[in-house]
C-alpha cells in the first residue's frame, strides 16, 4: 500500500485533502481527540472536555502524559472532599501552622503581615486560569506549532503510529515559553498542598502580590521574597519553597507526615 503523509494537525483516517479534516465542534481534529483519549484515563480525558482552544487542549495533555502513574496521587480534591477539608483537624492544623508563620514574619516586620487565600483551588477553578492564562496560551501556541511541523503518520499503521508516536512526540517535545500555572487537576492547591504568601499592611492593603509582575520590581527589589523565606525557614518547617520553576518567591509546598505533594 502506498504511503501517505499529513501533518498531525490534519489528522484523518480516509485523507483526500487538506480540507477533508473531519474536526470536532470545539476545533480539535476527531482523529487526534481520538487518539488522545486512548492514550488518558478519565479524570484527565473529562477535565479536557471543558478546555475549548484545541491548543490549550494540547498541552493540557502533554501535562498529564507527563504526570503519569502519580496522576491518580497528585489529582485535586472533589468537591464532596473540599467540603471533608473543611472544618477537619487536617485543616486546622495547617492554619496553626500559617499562623506561626505569620507570627514570626509580623513580628520581624512590624506593620506587615501575611495574606492567603484558606480556600482550595477547586479543578474548575484551574480550568477557568488555564483558558484565560496569557502564559498558558503562549506556550500552547508553541507547541501547535510544532505539533504541525514535526508529527507525522502513515495510513498503513496509523493506529500504532498515531498512538505510540503521539505519546512519544509529547513526551520528549519542549516549549520555549513555559506555562506559569500547573495543569488543570495537577495544581498542588488543588489538594491544599501548596500556599500562596502575598504581604499586606496594617491597612490591609496588598503590597506584594502573587503576580509575577511584581516579581523583580517588588518581591525582589524590596526583599520581601528574603523576608518571607526567612520566616519561614524560622517557623514552617512543613513549607518548603519557593518555588523555582516558574519562578514564584510566594509560593510554598506544604507537606504533612507521611503525605508528600
Amino acid at each position: 500500500m502506498k504511503k501517505i503523509h499529513c501533518h498531525w494537525i490534519k489528522l484523518i483516517f480516509v485523507a483526500t485533502s487538506w480540507f477533508s479534516c473531519s474536526v470536532s465542534a470545539a476545533g480539535m481534529p476527531i482523529a487526534l481527540q481520538s487518539q488522545l483519549d486512548s492514550l488518558l484515563p478519565e479524570k484527565a480525558r473529562q477535565a479536557l472536555l471543558l478546555i475549548p482552544d484545541p491548543d490549550r487542549k494540547l498541552l493540557a495533555a502533554q501535562g498529564y502524559l507527563h504526570a503519569g502513574s502519580h496522576l491518580e496521587s497528585r489529582w485535586s480534591w472533589s468537591d464532596a472532599e473540599i467540603k471533608a477539608f473543611e472544618g477537619s483537624p487536617a485543616q486546622a492544623e495547617l492554619l496553626a501552622d500559617i499562623e506561626r508563620v505569620n507570627a514570626t514574619f509580623r513580628a520581624a516586620n512590624p506593620g506587615y503581615r501575611l495574606y492567603f487565600n484558606p480556600k482550595v483551588r477547586s479543578l474548575d477553578t484551574q480550568i477557568a486560569h488555564w483558558n484565560s492564562n496569557a502564559s498558558v496560551a503562549l506556550a500552547a501556541s508553541q507547541l501547535w506549532r510544532q505539533f504541525e511541523k514535526s508529527a507525522w503518520f502513515t495510513d498503513e499503521s496509523e493506529k500504532l503510529i498515531a498512538t505510540q508516536g503521539l505519546k512519544t512526540w509529547l513526551l520528549t517535545t519542549r516549549t520555549e515559553t513555559k506555562s506559569n500555572l500547573a495543569t488543570p487537576g495537577l495544581s498542588l492547591h488543588g489538594r491544599m498542598h501548596a500556599i500562596d504568601f502575598q504581604i499586606q499592611n496594617d491597612k490591609m492593603q496588598l503590597i506584594a502580590e502573587a503576580d509575577s509582575k511584581q516579581i523583580e520590581t517588588v518581591w525582589k527589589a524590596q526583599d520581601w521574597a528574603e523576608r518571607l523565606k526567612r520566616a519561614i525557614d524560622s517557623a514552617g518547617p512543613r513549607f518548603h519553597g519557593p518555588l523555582t520553576a516558574p519562578d514564584e518567591p510566594w509560593h510554598y509546598n506544604y507537606t504533612v507526615e507521611g503525605v508528600s505533594p
